[in-house]
């Protein structure tokens, strides 16, 4: 049986099941194709825009022809060109908060932290003073302009001599600024790395009938997991402030390798936005305890044929047990002459049989040698608790 005919006569059952979210996992690109089709027939009956993370290699993947031969435009994400989320904007705790987290990717320490967030404060409490009306966001150009002293001081005068500080004032604002222009320095390091996710066009459903799909290629640097880290958490900040609009995140899992910002996502992305991961091995992703919390975020599960025996076996303990009972049968000839006359071997007088069956006992449902031995295009789905075998 197919998986999405398991899945559909399942969801009968409960009509306020929540929407499928898949999470496959395992080594057959059979499998992980074929579940990736589905889901891009799904966003495209939506007509929903699409963003992929994509940690396993190059742009040039089975991926991208499926989505481009589903109607999808295809752009780079790592080009640049789209602004994914202004850490900048500190108007409220939560984007004080996210400007924090992005700063420790960088190993920021508090005390750079706090200068930094003075530094932005000032600039911002400068352009209100110049716009009176309403508080100017905060953007990489605009920073700059501040950079420094001598920039500084310019503005600051004229201010002054649009009368809108007095010299005072002036004085004031300078003395704020040379306690905190040491973080300009350093913001001014971290400025290249970040401006091309930062600067561009908005991530944005299209409504026209090419959506667009957004391929962000992490896994083309390699093992600089920093800057690995800040596109993917620039990609959440994204998504979150768009929430409710017609947006699904993929993720590509290569399974191996130091995969910390892919854990720290799927631990902190909410749950109302629509994800789905295709992983090579989600089982050596982290420990235990950890892995159980990711798995209960996803309501479909798919796995495939895995290389490793210790993932088998988590897969093995993922579905569960039943009782089995077994039956005996046993034969017992008596091999004594007199029972063993013409008669009493017709009518089987000459043996005794007795049938045996033990007491229910829990096994695995599927045991892990068969998981390790799966043919290529089979699986195990798992929906609402319930399990099947199926074969594409």
């Amino acid at each position: 049986m197919d998986y999405l005919t398991f899945i559909n006569r399942t969801a009968k059952s409960d009509p306020a099941a929540p929407p499928i979210q898949f999470l496959v996992s395992g080594n057959d690109a059979v499998v992980r194709s074929h579940v990736f089709r589905d889901i891009i027939c799904r966003c495209r009956e939506n007509s929903q825009a699409i963003v992929v993370i994509d940690d396993t290699g190059t742009m040039d993947s089975v991926g991208c022809r499926i989505l481009a031969s589903s109607g999808y435009r295809i752009k780079s994400g790592m080009a640049g060109g789209y602004c994914l989320y202004n850490p900048f904007t500190i108007g409220t705790m939560k984007e004080v908060s996210r400007l924090r987290q992005l700063l420790s990717t960088f190993e920021w320490d508090e005390k750079q932290k706090g200068k930094l967030l003075s530094y932005l404060s000032l600039i911002r409490h400068i352009e209100c003073i110049r716009n009176v009306s309403h508080a100017p966001a905060l953007t990489p150009e605009k920073i700059t302009e501040y950079s420094t002293v001598l920039a500084m001081e310019e503005h600051l005068q004229s201010l002054v001599e649009a009368g809108l500080i007095d010299e005072r004032q002036r004085m004031a604002l300078l003395a704020k600024y040379a306690e905190c222009c040491s973080a300009a320095a350093d913001l001014e390091d971290l400025l290249p790395v970040l401006i091309p996710f930062i600067k561009g066009e908005k991530i944005a459903p299209n409504k026209t009938n090419a959506p667009q799909a957004l391929w962000f290629c992490t896994g083309e640097l390699g093992e600089d997991e920093t800057i690995r880290t800040m596109a993917i958490q620039l990609i959440q900040f994204s998504l979150e402030e768009k929430s409710g609009e017609n947006i699904t995140l993929i993720v590509f899992d290569r399974g191996i390798g130091n995969r910390k910002c892919i854990l720290d996502l799927l631990k902190t992305m909410p749950e109302h936005i629509k994800t789905h991961v295709l992983s090579e091995d989600i089982f050596t992703l982290c420990d235990p305890s950890t892995l159980a919390m990711i798995l209960n975020r996803f309501n479909t599960r798919i796995y495939g044929r895995h290389l490793a025996m210790e993932s088998c076996e988590a897969i093995e303990k993922a579905c569960g047990a039943m009782d089995v009972v077994k039956n005996s049968y046993q034969v017992t000839y008596d091999r004594r002459w007199a029972a063993n006359r013409p008669w009493d071997i017709l009518m089987g007088n000459n043996k005794t049989e007795s049938y045996t069956q033990t007491a229910p006992a829990r096994e695995p449902r599927y045991r892990k040698e068969m998981i390790m031995n799966l043919a290529a295009g089979s699986g195990i789905v798992e929906f609402m608790g319930n399990t099947s075998v199926f074969t594409i």
